[in-house]
């Protein structure tokens, strides 16, 4: 008999979990993911880039809300899911698991299906459970070199497709074809990320509309491949091969989606562990720009490529802020933490910061083939003496947790940006199990 296909699998194991299944601790990270997700869209929805990109958007008649934009606006599940996602990922704040984004996918899509189908807030929660540990397990689970393809964009479309599909209670089967016709969608390249450009951000947002709509296309009887995964030309013969038995190994019991990290400074995660390798120098030294000759970080070839590039003041100046560790190092010297300020286009042209990044150098560490720690800042002092520190671990990841002062300045940033109250936001996430309805979070 031949094996049952992958997808078939996945989908049995995906329409039996209930949320009676899942662990306290799951429910608690879930919700933490959850608050972090609508603070990041929130300051996300008011940005230049957010406004902007979002009135490209045709409106469509629906029940699914677009978070926190004026006037309470509602449309379709497949266009809220675009557009809350677009918001969530604007300002490069989101979370990450692994190498994947999935939170900014999943959550969205779940809510803009859970509106749409009068899910109750439980539903709500294991669907997006589910959908972020599928795509957490579908990322840890590839092996060899990727081509270029952009982990985030390929699997969370999947991810979109369980959450919605778990919603509208797809049977087995009709859950298979949901995630064979998101595969048949899967794209996103990481050429976005090399050249900083707005495309970065709509990439997730592709996939959460497309995720939504394959589970509307599997509801309405399309159907895919049996092995969209496995199969010839599926998923893995095409994008990047994988270990899909590691798919299956200890799901849920072993919750991949624990080791979800929060960013701590919105910027590239392959920046975060350098940034706060000088922050920890800053705070033990207290220099000054004219007492040091030289700032190098060290970093892995995989960080290199995504943060590594020249400054230079071309080209979209908002992802430039985002994605170049130069200019990270150089304004947390002279300015301290980083925040949404320093990351204006405005904040670029600083002369200060202009004169200090001759002074900032990157270096590649060829013995370092981890993602996105450790790294390493030094530096070199006119007196000869040279200061270094070396961040193990990436902070708001499992190994190095936000604080609870660093969670609150989170959510402090991202509330006054957006103009809301954070207390009151986290206040409903905390008891969102609890609501009697959706409509109830937002009122």
């Amino acid at each position: 008999m031949p094996a049952e296909p992958i997808t078939s699998r996945l989908a049995q194991r995906l329409t039996a979990l209930a949320y009676d299944d899942l662990p306290v601790t799951v429910i608690d990270k879930a919700k933490a993911l959850m608050a972090d997700t609508l603070l990041v869209a929130a300051a996300g929805q008011a940005s230049p880039l957010g406004t902007q990109l979002r009135a490209a958007v045709t409106a469509s008649i629906g029940r699914s809300r677009l978070w926190f934009v004026e006037g309470g606006v509602c449309m379709g599940p497949v266009e809220a899911a675009f557009v809350n996602t677009l918001h969530a990922g604007a300002l490069g704040y989101d979370s990450v698991n692994y190498k994947v984004h999935a939170d900014l996918i999943c959550l969205p899509a779940a809510w803009a299906m859970a509106e749409h189908t009068g899910a109750s807030s439980r539903e709500l929660l294991t669907a997006f459970v589910a959908a972020i540990e599928t795509v957490s397990r579908l990322s840890r689970s590839a092996i060899g070199k990727a081509a270029g393809w952009a982990d985030t964009a390929i699997y969370g479309g999947i991810g979109a497709a369980v959450a919605a599909g778990l919603l509208l209670k797809l049977p087995p089967a009709q859950m298979s074809h949901a995630l064979g016709l998101a595969m048949a969608q899967a794209a996103g390249t990481q050429q976005a990320s090399l050249e900083s450009v707005a495309s970065r951000r709509l990439q997730p947002a592709f996939a959460a509309r497309n995720g939504v709509f394959a589970a509307q296309l599997a509801a309405a009887g399309a159907t895919a491949p049996s092995q969209a995964l496995e199969g010839r030309f599926g998923l893995r013969a095409l994008y990047q091969s994988g270990d899909d038995k590691r798919l299956f190994q200890g799901l849920w019991q072993d919750w991949q989606l624990l080791d979800t990290a929060l960013k701590r400074y919105a910027i590239c995660a392959c920046s975060q562990a350098a940034v706060a390798a000088l922050e920890q120098l800053q705070a033990l030294h207290h220099l000054r720009e004219d007492q040091v000759l030289e700032i190098v970080g060290y970093v892995s070839p995989f960080m290199f490529r995504y943060v590594g590039a020249e400054f230079n003041l071309q080209g979209d100046l908002g992802m430039l802020a985002q994605h170049n560790l130069r200019y990270h190092l150089a304004s947390t010297f002279l300015r301290g933490p980083i925040t949404f300020e320093h990351l204006q286009p405005q904040a670029l042209h600083d002369p200060d910061i202009i004169a200090l990044l001759h002074k900032v150098h990157l270096r590649v560490d060829p013995h370092n083939d981890n993602d996105f720690a450790p790294a390493t800042v030094s530096l070199t002092l006119l007196d000869g003496q040279t200061l270094r520190y070396t961040q193990q671990d990436v902070p708001g990841s499992s190994h190095a947790p936000l604080s609870t002062v660093e969670l609150a300045i989170k959510a402090e940033q991202c509330s006054t940006a957006a103009g809301i109250g954070a207390g009151a936001l986290l206040a409903k996430v905390s008891a969102f199990e609890r609501l009697a309805s959706l409509e109830a979070f937002w009122y």
